[in-house]
């Protein structure tokens, strides 16, 4: 209840003054917040109560605050997906304070903290970003430290009083019980509110975040600070299938663009049966919101591996296919972005074949910038 009071008082007034088409960005505007408790020198601000960037449907009852499908739609997804869903990708924390410190209080769902082929800290850490002097998102840091635990994440930051804009990304293959934001007992501390609308990336686990080295390097991360665009990652490890469920539940919400990225996770035959029917429901709900096709990456393998190779090419040609076919039944607004150029062509961009490292990530984010800001108009 108090998440939506919050909401109601940060976007009353004018209805142009916050509109999420306004064109503002982030950062024009910000809503002091009352603390949840201060003790030992520092004020705690916690995210169960509070906006949350890349937490789609805000204001919606959850089964657990940091899912990313509200209480109604995890009864109708699929179970994979629900699975999925209860790890925290794509969320993150922006706000303002003047505080030299920063630290995180939080508690994650599991115990395992880390896979086999992906680090902890990815998996289940925390990332901070401070946007520098000339509005750019620069590194600070990242940690992890188990699975509950409190923990001094910005250090080092000049005590001069001045109020800098951060953003902390969540963890990516784990779930959040409890996130508390710690600032120096009587510094500033803001909300930073959503004034653009989303981009909504729907995929598998390499949307999902897999393999980065840390929350903020997956390309959805990386490509919504360079177009200064807020994103909800619904990326799910195994489970980008294009259902029909999954085009009805995206097309209640009201992104910038829809980046469909699915194809890891499908073959041939699920590609004709579900892409065309899934791009033209979305179409039906959302007539004027731009669709991103996004074929799957070419194991780096494959220049030696037949059977994998041709895999890919007929994935490839089954989307291609498919994309046509929606372009032949008058589907505007439309783009495509091939496989091909996912991932470098030196082979050095995965850590198992298939999973980006960062390195794959960037090629990623550098692939699929362009046809973004085409379709945005940026």
């Amino acid at each position: 209840m108090f998440r939506r009071d919050f909401l109601r008082t940060v976007l009353a007034g004018s209805a142009a003054g916050l509109a999420l088409n306004s064109g503002m960005t982030s950062a024009d505007t910000a809503a002091p917040l009352p603390p949840s408790n201060t003790a030992d020198g520092k004020t705690w601000f916690d995210f169960e109560k509070l906006p949350l960037e890349g937490r789609a449907w805000e204001n919606e009852e959850r089964l657990r605050p940091y899912d990313r499908f509200p209480k109604r739609w995890m009864e109708k997804i699929p179970g994979g997906v629900r699975g999925n869903a209860l790890h925290s990708a794509g969320m993150a924390a922006h706000f303002k304070t003047n505080s030299h410190q920063i630290w995180i209080r939080y508690e994650n769902t599991r115990a395992n903290l880390s896979m086999w082929h992906m680090a902890q800290v990815g998996v289940s850490g925390f990332d901070l970003y401070c946007r520098d002097e000339k509005g750019t998102w620069r590194y600070v840091n990242a940690v992890q430290k188990g699975k509950k635990a409190e923990v001094l994440i910005g250090t080092g930051i000049p005590d001069d009083g001045k109020e800098r804009e951060y953003i902390m990304y969540f963890p990516l293959y784990n779930g959040v019980v409890k996130a508390e934001i710690g600032v120096t007992e009587g510094c500033s501390f803001s909300i930073v509110p959503v004034t653009k609308k989303p981009i909504l990336f729907y995929g598998t686990s390499i949307c999902h975040g897999a393999c980065a080295s840390r929350p903020g390097m997956p390309h959805p991360a990386v490509l919504s600070r360079r177009l200064d665009i807020p994103h909800w990652n619904f990326g799910f490890s195994g489970c980008g299938k294009m259902e029909e469920v999954m085009a009805d539940a995206f097309a209640e919400l009201d992104p910038c663009v829809y980046v469909l990225d699915c194809l890891p996770n499908m073959q041939p035959i699920l590609v004709t049966e579900r892409a065309f029917n899934f791009v033209k429901r979305l179409r039906e709900k959302r007539p004027d919101t731009p669709i991103i096709l996004v074929e799957d990456r070419r194991f780096p393998v494959s220049w030696i591996n037949e059977e994998r190779q041709n895999y890919h090419n007929a994935n490839h040609a089954a989307m291609k296919k498919e994309y046509q076919r929606m372009l032949d039944a008058g589907i505007q607004g439309l783009s495509y972005i091939e496989g091909d150029l996912l991932l470098p062509p030196d082979g050095e961009g995965t850590v198992d074949n298939s999973h980006p490292n960062d390195y794959g990530f960037y090629w990623q984010a550098n692939a699929m910038e362009p046809v973004m800001r085409k379709a945005l108009g940026l």
